[in-house]
């Protein structure tokens, strides 16, 4: 009769639980990590700055965006409207925040560079240290004249008539591109600051007080609708699917290096874009879920539709892809390209 050595069994049947207790443990780890992952949010109030008043592209966006980070994170967020500077001052406030992921902005990219690069009074903060959640849209550019002036922008240049170009600043968006537009193709141009945001700039191009205006694509087709302006040339790389009979710069005129330089220097600005941003110096793991939560709303189908329905379109660039543009802007940029930018910008066809 063969004796069962009951130590033994009951050793084996020990160490097998013991086992499979950690195999258990191991499974179920991941899950706990990856729900505790947002536990920073839950609860918790997230203001989402806004650099411009209420109504506006930004502020939509910000408004539009909110609901589903709400939704995937357990959060509630506040929209906070901080107008001034043109965005200058709720960027300053994010950077001043604390670095937990309790803060966060609609940010326009393109002016936050420019007006770091040109060293604009108020400016205390330094794009190439903000945590980056991704780009929701790069919207391409057009120039728009009145409509008593020629439809092809080559005529209007060879007229040799001096363009007046309306603009809100000269680092608002509106008055750097007609700077570089200037620029590159050598025009004989005067740009007219002081008006109050692009509405008004649109208005002075329609009445002639001014002749053109160097806008975004939404703005400028709703400012060509019924004739008012016309659209004369695409001011990017490659046409726009709205407006793809609008043909580009770089179709339109043979570019010398230098002046195609120009365009390549204000289009790699572009493509940061209108982009959401948190305060320098978050956490790495929680950086990294505010860029997943943020990678997965901007790809969601039905933001995306919701946007399109809305004519706010949703157009998702990550972080990675971001960066690099950044670093060539702000710590690449050679001293005499940066010194020639500040005068084209500043004080050129004034």
């Amino acid at each position: 009769m063969t004796r069962i050595d009951h130590a033994e069994v009951f050793s084996r049947c020990a160490a097998l639980t013991a086992g499979l207790l950690v195999g258990i443990a191991m499974v179920l780890q991941p899950a706990r990590a990856n729900a505790a992952e947002g536990d920073f949010l839950k609860g918790q109030t997230v203001h989402f700055i806004v650099g411009y008043s209420p109504g506006g592209g930004y502020d939509t966006y910000a408004r539009m965006l909110a609901p589903h980070f709400e939704k995937r994170t357990g959060a509630t967020v506040v929209v906070e409207n901080k107008p001034g500077g043109g965005g200058i001052t709720a960027l300053n406030q994010l950077f001043r925040s604390k670095p937990d992921g309790l803060s966060m902005q609609m940010l326009n990219g393109e002016s936050a560079i420019i007006s770091q690069l040109t060293k604009q009074p108020g400016v205390s903060y330094d794009m190439s240290k903000v945590s980056l959640y991704g780009r929701v849209l790069e919207e391409p550019h057009f120039m728009i004249v009145n409509p008593k002036l020629p439809g092809s922008l080559k005529e209007i240049i060879a007229s040799g008539k001096k363009i007046k170009f309306s603009a809100g600043s000269r680092t608002d968006n509106l008055g750097d591109y007609a700077a570089v537009t200037c620029q590159a193709l050598k025009m004989n141009c005067q740009i007219i600051t002081g008006y109050k945001g692009s509405k008004e700039a649109a208005l002075a191009v329609m009445n002639g007080e001014a002749d053109a205006l160097t806008i975004s694509e939404s703005s400028a087709i709703s400012y060509s609708e019924g004739g008012r302006t016309k659209m004369v040339v695409t001011i990017g790389r490659k046409r726009s699917a709205q407006r793809p009979n609008v043909p580009t710069v770089y179709e339109m005129f043979q570019l010398s290096p230098d002046r195609k330089w120009w365009f390549d220097f204000r289009l790699g600005i572009k493509a940061i874009g209108r982009a959401v941003v948190g305060t320098p110096g978050i956490p790495q793991d929680r950086l990294q879920y505010l860029q997943k939560v943020w990678r997965q709303i901007l790809t969601d189908p039905a933001v995306i539709a919701q946007g399109a329905k809305t004519s706010y379109p949703v157009e998702y660039e990550s972080p990675d892809k971001l960066k690099p543009t950044l670093q060539d802007l702000l710590e690449r940029l050679p001293a005499d390209k940066l010194k020639e930018v500040n005068e084209v910008l500043l004080k050129s066809f004034s």
